[in-house]
């Protein structure tokens, strides 16, 4: 099956207050494999990635709050940390009544995954590509008092706030992509993956994106989660990924002091899963 594409199901299960979109492929039996997408993608851009791997796995693949299909309040004015996001996987881990035996995730999700993790009565295996793990006086700013200056400081949210956002329809929203640079470097049928569910239908007849621009530039000033703590307890079980180019991996000591195996993979820039998904399957496989 290794390298062959199938659908998973979709899914809806229902919160407390609204519900979340879940991406599945079903399969007893065998390991429980839990992915966390990145800031402002959602689970279908990961499908080419992880659909090869259904037959070792049994996978779930849920739209984070905010993204995708998942219908989540998701209130930037309140959103101080990515706390909220294990919050939702406890919660998801909970209504399913099945702990993962894998969690992994790509950047934000990544970082996600161990905060979960990190609260659950056993620490699963963790498979961190790309986690975004910063200086220690971005967590102590953002969790402290000025928390507020975050807003409107970091280059990324800027850029995100400046993203455009509506087509005429999802043709010419694939074109504008397609004649991007970050997306020329994506493996075929990886932008398309995205777009799936990365864009939904506005009231206007127009297409927008799932992830609202405010809420992926928040997402980046949303820095006050304790990393550290989460390390302390989940790092052990952790193997990370960390790119060449343009790695949000700034501080790995964080990890790795901690019990954190570090691979470093050339060639690949922080979307080393749409750029190189056969070889970050590779390195999710292994060990």
């Amino acid at each position: 099956m290794d390298g062959q594409v199938t659908e998973p199901e979709k899914t809806i299960i229902p919160f407390a207050d609204g519900e979340l979109a879940l991406r599945c492929w079903h399969n007893p039996g065998k390991p429980l494999l839990l992915f966390a997408h990145a800031n402002g993608f959602c689970g279908s851009a990961y499908v080419p990635l992880l659909a090869p791997l259904a037959a070792e796995y049994e996978i779930w693949v849920p739209d984070l709050r905010g993204h995708g299909q998942t219908r989540l309040p998701a209130d930037p004015s309140t959103h101080r940390s990515w706390d909220i996001y294990a919050d939702d996987l406890l919660q998801l881990i909970d209504r399913i009544g099945r702990q993962p035996d894998v969690m992994a995730g790509h950047s934000m999700g990544a970082v996600s995954s161990l905060l979960t993790a990190s609260r659950l009565e056993h620490v699963p295996a963790l498979r961190l590509i790309e986690p975004v793990v910063l200086p220690v006086s971005v967590y102590l700013m953002a969790s402290g008092p000025l928390g507020s200056l975050m807003k409107g400081r970091l280059p990324i949210a800027r850029q995100a706030r400046r993203r455009r956002n509506g087509w005429p329809d999802r043709s010419a929203a694939l074109a504008r992509y397609t004649n991007h640079p970050t997306f020329k470097r994506w493996a075929p049928g990886l932008l398309e993956a995205y777009l799936e569910d990365g864009l939904t239908d506005a009231d206007d007849g127009r297409v927008v994106l799932a992830c609202d621009p405010e809420w992926e530039a928040v997402n980046y000033e949303a820095q006050g989660h304790d990393i550290g703590r989460a390390a302390r307890r989940a790092a052990p079980r952790a193997r990370v990924l960390k790119a060449e180019f343009g790695s949000t991996v700034v501080r790995p000591g964080a990890l790795t002091k901690r019990g954190a195996e570090l691979t470093f993979m050339d060639g690949v820039g922080h979307l080393a899963p749409m750029e190189a998904p056969d070889r970050v399957r590779d390195w999710l496989k292994a060990g």
